[in-house]
């Protein structure tokens, strides 16, 4: 309930909360939004009943009741001395690229213009930009993509990343405890980012955790989600205080759940299988070249990404050889059987990418005589598209038709319990150690 104090034109206060609400005057009554309007400033208040006046009853239509009587608010909320002072939480905020909101064509032609349309995305002319997303992409791709989401989408849960990624924030929930408040914001479609920061804020969280769910720097993702979350912070008047989670690409709490789950699947020293193939996502050559601040080392000499530097510490595909080499090292897979390649080329963005390309390299691995292959995409915490369909379904065709017979996609990390312990590691290991 919200209670009103403070007679006809005197001064707004907020005196103090309780049970999610507040005490204050009618004037501060008039800067709240509420769900409907009843004649005066106070209607049927978001989440609660009702206002209620000094009588205790509900307001009428006509105007704003007044509590004016010192023993009702007390008889209410108790004496002064015995009224708990507010104690904020900490909001945690599991950021991922986003997904439609179903499959309708329209829905996927919405979240494809709001991807693509994002300068770290595509970040090519933006007059270049303009005519290759409204003339091409936009127009054809929707139908295609929409077929392609149908076939991995829950009949029940809808999208994948949306239910494991739900899924990790309910456990999460559970092993923080009440002194945080763990939500997922997608940085395009919904549940989006800027509604988890909005919702914060209306819960009385000001310190915010944001934790792009990408263990790999890469500015079309990290840094997409960081531009995003700055400036939703930016917007109001009293800005939330946020830390920013970096990449974890070598955290043990990523690459040690990873290591087990596919030691799990092809067996001690990959005995299993003739080779495991980890697939990053890919990103244009130039989102990599851009991160070289000297100049002189991304892709300027030979085995530029074979150890991390300070040139290419944020070069996204030496993170990804990175990650290959420890969690190869924890599940105890010799060098000689795990390739790393790169995945999901879209030639609107760039014409150059990073290399190898994943469909290229399933393909060479089956004509050389593999014909027992696990692969595993390490660039996603949870399993979406291009997991599901892209490795799954199109890479095994396209091993199959190669001439290669068995074919396994590993499960990304989703919700399993050694991640959910991973994250808090990766939290501990980022922010401020009396946080947890």
């Amino acid at each position: 309930f919200f209670f009103l104090e403070g007679g006809e034109g005197g001064k707004g206060r907020i005196d103090r909360k309780m049970e999610g609400g507040f005490v204050f005057s009618s004037d501060w009554c008039k800067g709240w939004k509420v769900d409907s309007f009843k004649g005066g400033c106070c209607g049927r208040v978001r989440g609660r009943t009702n206002v209620v006046s000094s009588t205790g009853g509900e307001l009428s239509s006509s105007g704003v009741g007044m509590v004016t009587s010192s023993s009702t608010v007390e008889a209410r909320l108790g004496s002064v001395e015995n009224r708990t002072a507010f104690v904020g939480r900490t909001g945690i905020v599991l950021v991922n690229i986003g997904t439609p909101a179903s499959l309708e064509v329209r829905d996927v032609r919405r979240y494809l213009r709001e991807f693509l349309g994002d300068s770290r995305v595509v970040d090519i002319n933006p007059v270049v930009k303009f005519i290759l997303l409204n003339l091409i992409v936009l127009p054809l791709r929707p139908r295609k993509s929409a077929e392609a989401y149908a076939s991995i989408w829950d009949e029940e849960r809808g999208s994948p990343l949306i239910f494991h990624t739900e899924d990790l924030a309910d456990k999460l929930q559970k092993r923080l405890g009440e002194k945080f408040d763990v939500r997922l914001g997608m940085q395009f479609g919904k549940p989006s980012l800027a509604t988890a920061m909005t919702e914060f804020r209306q819960h009385g969280i000001d310190r915010i955790i944001v934790v792009p769910m990408f263990p790999q720097y890469a500015s079309s993702a990290t840094g997409s989600a960081v531009e995003i979350a700055y400036r939703e912070a930016a917007k109001v008047y009293s800005t939330p205080y946020l830390h920013i989670v970096p990449a974890f690409y070598l955290s043990d709490g990523y690459t040690k759940p990873y290591a087990d789950i596919i030691s799990r699947v092809v067996g001690p020293a990959c005995s299993n299988y003739d080779m495991l193939l980890m697939s990053f996502h890919g990103v244009p050559q130039t989102h990599c070249s851009r991160t070289d601040e000297t100049g002189m080392h991304c892709m300027k000499i030979d085995g530029c990404c074979s150890e991390i530097i300070q040139s290419n510490r944020n070069c996204y595909r030496a993170q990804c050889f990175a990650s290959a080499r420890r969690i190869a090292e924890l599940a105890g897979i010799p060098e000689e059987k795990y390739t790393v390649a790169f995945q999901s080329r879209l030639s609107a963005a760039s014409p150059s990418w990073i290399k190898p390309y994943t469909d290229e390299v399933i393909e060479q691995l089956a004509k050389r005589g593999v014909k027992k292959l696990a692969v595993v995409v390490p660039s996603f915490t949870a399993d979406c598209l291009e997991t599901l369909e892209e490795i799954g379904m199109q890479g095994k065709e396209t091993f199959e038709e190669a001439g290669g017979e068995d074919y396994t996609l590993i499960p990304c990390l989703n919700s399993d319990d050694a991640w959910v312990d991973g994250v808090v590691e990766i939290l501990k290991e980022s922010c401020p150690l009396e946080t947890f």
